[in-house]
């Protein structure tokens, strides 16, 4: 029983940790994101309203179930994982404009930064991602994306 009780306080109290807690950035990645954020503009959910109302095309880098809970209205999934093998196929217009997001910046940067190496012109990072964009209190789409490199269910 005193196993149970001290099991559960350890869940409990683990459960309690903020999720950007929960994970520490390997040296790589916080190697490739420091090289990403010196070659990608960062932009404010301000600037990022102004340029989804221009037409910037809004990419969400993040993973399926993150897209599926909620997400800038009319962002077409687009996976960290995949990009850097699939944009050329999903986006072949290299002079549109592109906003990419994530959850907080990390993730989001480096996609902008691969874009820029595969030669978009026009690829700009949301600042701190979608966390900023909820806090902002800007509208939020839930669903299923159709899948990589397209946009919502219809």
């Amino acid at each position: 029983m005193k196993r149970l009780v001290v099991l559960l306080a350890l869940i409990g109290l683990l459960g309690s940790v903020p999720i950007k807690y929960a994970y520490s950035l390997t040296p790589l990645a916080e190697k490739k994101i420091k090289e990403a954020k010196t070659c990608v503009h960062n932009v404010s959910v301000q600037e990022a309203k102004e340029l989804i109302k221009n037409g910037s095309i809004v990419l969400d880098a993040r993973e399926y179930p993150e897209y599926a809970a909620g997400h800038i209205p009319g962002a077409i999934w687009a996976p960290r994982g995949l990009i850097d093998f699939q944009a050329p196929t999903w986006f072949p217009d290299k002079n549109k404009s592109y906003l990419v997001y994530c959850k907080t910046g990390g993730r989001g940067v480096i996609v902008a930064y691969e874009l820029k190496e595969l030669g978009y012109n026009n690829v700009v990072n949301l600042e701190d991602g979608f966390n900023a964009w909820e806090k902002a209190g800007e509208p939020v789409e839930k669903g299923a994306p159709e899948g990589p490199g397209k946009g919502m269910k219809k």
